[in-house]
């Protein structure tokens, strides 16, 4: 009986608050707060917020390549979809972050030519919001 007590006492169940937290971490771009945050166990890295994005996803959205990187080596999931049906990518093309774009690509995960809910691949977007750049690495990367 005490064996499976400390098992409990060792294995941490993941709260929600510990999710906003990482995810409000993740926006800010505050490298130091999500480290301590997932030193914790106590947090699912995949937390799902407002239209489920998640920490990953806010943190390309803002242009915290750092963030991304840490995340990623962690086991976030960059396969996953907001409700509006928009992975990582779009959301890193959104804003136009050309580094956090590249770590994205170079990962080999994401399908650069998925499409949304809106039918609008990440090369849209970036083309929508005038993110040359980033749309010359996208097309360089087979996007159309």
């Amino acid at each position: 009986m005490s064996d499976v007590h400390s098992l409990r006492c060792v294995t941490a169940t993941p709260s929600a608050a510990a999710g906003r937290d990482l995810y409000d971490a993740s926006g800010d771009g505050d490298l130091e707060r999500v480290k301590r945050i997932l030193a914790t166990g106590n947090v699912k890295i995949n937390y799902r917020r407002w239209s489920s994005v998640t920490p990953v996803m806010v943190a390309a959205y803002n242009g915290h390549r750092d963030v991304v990187e840490l995340l990623v080596g962690r086991g976030a999931d960059v396969s996953l979809v907001d409700s509006g049906g928009d992975n990582v990518l779009h959301f890193a093309c959104w804003r136009g972050d050309l580094e956090t774009v590249k770590l994205i690509l170079d990962l080999n995960m994401v399908d650069v030519n998925a499409i949304n809910n809106f039918g609008r691949t990440a090369a849209d977007l970036a083309r929508v919001r005038g993110h040359q750049r980033v749309l010359d690495l996208l097309v360089s990367r087979g996007a159309h």
